[in-house]
């Protein structure tokens, strides 16, 4: 008896469904997720030899220079908003290179552990599967302006650069102009 009032519960709202036309929009998703299921290994999901290094580095989408310059614009245009502060020029002094994520499979074993990069295709297709791109770390910020020699003005600018771009005051200096 239960059962029978779950299937006309279930009758009522594919009735509904149908008349809203969501019926066949839910019988797609339906399908078209047991296919990702059924086909989703075989097409994407063979795993590379272990321990093996990423050989198709993805290309980074600007060079450092490029990087550096666009971070000092910001800085530059930051800084213009502070009140007293007018003429700026930013350094920005970046460590190391953009640096590439790419999935992998860690297998825990009695003999210890062994990760691999996971891939996507197969023979000349196969390519590792990217996760994320990180920038170079700032290490530095340098700012030379009209009015950075009053330390009230210095000081609001070390803080907005602090909290903008994530550096230290310590490696933040502000100076005046001449």
């Amino acid at each position: 008896m239960v059962y029978e009032s779950h299937e006309d519960t279930a009758k009522k709202a594919a009735k509904a469904m149908k008349k809203s036309g969501k019926l066949a929009i839910a019988l797609g998703g339906i399908v078209l997720g047991a296919l990702f299921l059924i086909f989703g290994n075989r097409a994407g999901g063979s795993k590379g030899g272990q321990d093996s290094e990423p050989t198709l580095p993805i290309a980074p989408t600007q060079s450092m220079e490029t990087y550096r310059s666009e971070l000092e614009e910001r800085v530059e245009a930051l800084c213009r908003r502070v009140s007293g502060v007018g003429g700026v020029t930013a350094i920005v002094t970046l460590d190391g290179g953009f640096s590439y994520e790419y999935a992998t499979d860690k297998k825990v074993t009695v003999g210890g552990e062994s990760t691999s990069y996971i891939t996507v295709g197969s023979g000349s297709d196969k390519s590792l599967v990217f996760i994320t791109e990180r920038p170079p770390t700032i290490v530095g910020i340098g700012v030379v302006c009209e009015g950075g020699n009053d330390p009230t003005v210095r000081r609001e600018v070390v803080s907005l650069l602090s909290a903008a771009f994530g550096v230290g005051s310590n490696k933040i200096y502000v100076t005046g102009g001449g």
